[in-house]
């Protein structure tokens, strides 16, 4: 069977996915993007960012100081911030400008969980911690 987040062969145990997706992930997938997810979702996520890799790893991240800086922003998503459209009041979500010209890999778990669209490390921010 293939996991529902990397699609590689699971090798040994297989773990409930939930909430990235329905089908069963692997152990790498389940240590790197699942728990630190619902970790994530378990806190009211003022104080914390969500930074979300290509490389199916997701890190809980906290300012420095009381608020990110533009400089924190940028090293975060590797490069020039932009901010991706939403709709969403509590949220911001920050992706590499230049993304698609230094030719970063897409980001399939942001599409996959949160249909974000986007190449390299993809930054969910509370609006309350940017400057």
């Amino acid at each position: 069977m293939k996991c529902s987040i990397c699609s590689k062969e699971i090798q040994g145990d297989e773990h409930n996915a939930l909430p990235i997706a329905v089908e069963p992930c692997c152990s790498t997938c389940n240590d790197n993007v699942v728990i630190p997810m619902r970790i994530y979702n378990l806190g009211n996520n003022t104080k914390e960012a969500l930074l979300m890799s290509p490389d199916f790893k997701l890190k809980i991240i906290k300012p420095k100081a009381d608020k990110f800086t533009l400089k924190e922003l940028q090293d975060l998503v590797e490069g020039y911030i932009e901010y991706y459209p939403t709709s969403n009041k509590n949220y911001n979500i920050i992706v590499n400008e230049e993304g698609l010209l230094m030719r970063l890999s897409l980001n399939k778990i942001s599409s996959s969980v949160f249909g974000i669209h986007a190449v390299g490390n993809v930054l969910i921010v509370p609006k309350k911690l940017i400057r």
